[in-house]
């Protein structure tokens, strides 16, 4: 759990390990980003802490880069060339070093561990392969979703081109969003064509790609790194029910979203994540509905938490059905609660305690 005494509302703060890219794709395009950090609520790791950021503040944190970069440069295009793992260089020397992309590919598992609102996944379709992504952020807006994707493939495929130099064998990249005139105009460095409105926001290459012998392969570094780096990072939780509590701790939209996208997420079927729940004992609805409960007795520790935008994020049609559920959980209306852990009553209307 975070230290709320540092970080504010658990549940609005999430991790921002790119932040070191920020600054350095802000200085190249040539504008100070320190006060739009503050106005996203971004507090800078020091030592062993990591720097943070306001979930809400994310999305416009992106649009307001992109605004102070433009007409000269396309700042998402920019933040994907100059990111890396400064947070954990071990990671950086584990793709340097794969053999093959294959071996390669936990790091994609591991990065959505370090960063919680973007998952990566490939799935093998024969000769052609699907390298998936998807990003969760608090703010719906399609275009700074996209401006997240665009950023993201630009980091993959600088990643890609330092493995492989230049290759044919990416065939397309499919975006969900249209791009804007800047984008398409700069997005040179991409390997491959983009199809934007399609549905999906994904890169489609050549399986064998995957098998390749990769110039810059050591597999005794590589060992090593991996080795470094199951030290590192936080365990990956071995059981279903814990897995679905991690995403939807990492991700709060997920649940409003259904067992269907909780199901996409762990790259299962529907019924057979249905099936397996029911084998265990368990109810989809009374994961969501305890960690919703966790969530919410957590935020509410805070000193900034306001009840109408938490109601939102855990996923509520309204701040009333939040405070009916909250009272059925615990007996106490959300502002009551507040103030039985002598945080003080913020201004609430209509929740009476």
């Amino acid at each position: 759990m975070l230290d709320t005494s540092r970080h504010g509302n658990p549940v609005s703060d999430m991790p921002f390990i790119a932040a070191n890219a920020w600054i350095k794709a802000a200085t190249h395009c040539r504008f100070n980003i320190d006060p739009l950090f503050s106005e996203a609520g971004v507090v800078l790791g020091a030592a062993n802490h990591a720097s943070m950021v306001r979930r809400q503040g994310l999305p416009r944190l992106m649009q307001q880069c992109v605004a102070h970069a433009a007409p000269n440069y396309h700042f998402p295009l920019v933040l994907g060339e100059l990111f890396a793992f400064d947070h954990l260089p071990a990671l950086e020397t584990f793709l340097a070093t794969s053999p093959t992309l294959r071996q390669a590919l936990p790091a994609l598992q591991w990065a959505g561990m370090t960063m919680p609102n973007i998952a990566l996944r490939v799935e093998e379709t024969g000769p052609q392969s699907v390298l998936l992504l998807d990003i969760d952020l608090y703010d719906g807006d399609p275009v700074v979703r996209g401006y997240f994707v665009e950023s993201v493939l630009a980091a993959i495929s600088k990643i890609v081109r330092l493995a492989l130099g230049h290759t044919d064998l990416i065939h397309h990249i499919d975006m969900r969003h249209q791009p804007n005139a800047l984008f398409i105009a700069q997005a040179s460095t991409l390997p491959a064509a983009v199809r934007p409105l399609q549905a999906r926001d994904a890169a489609v290459f050549a399986t064998r790609l995957l098998d390749m012998p990769l110039p810059g392969a050591a597999p005794g570094l590589h060992q090593r790194a991996q080795t470094l780096l199951n030290q590192q990072l936080p365990a990956t939780p071995s059981g279903l029910v814990s897995q679905i509590e991690v995403h939807f701790k990492q991700a709060p939209a997920l649940l409003s979203q259904g067992i269907e996208r909780m199901a996409e997420r762990l790259d299962l079927h529907p019924r057979t994540l249905q099936r397996r729940l029911r084998d265990e004992g368990r109810a989809y609805t009374d994961i969501q509905a305890g960690c919703r409960l966790d969530m919410a007795k957590a935020a509410l520790q805070g000193h900034h938490c306001h009840i109408e935008s938490l109601s939102t994020e855990l996923g509520f049609a309204d701040r009333h059905s939040f405070t009916r559920a909250f009272r059925r959980w615990t007996g106490l209306s959300p502002s009551a609660f507040r103030q039985s852990q002598g945080q003080g009553a913020l201004p609430e209307p209509g929740d009476t305690p």
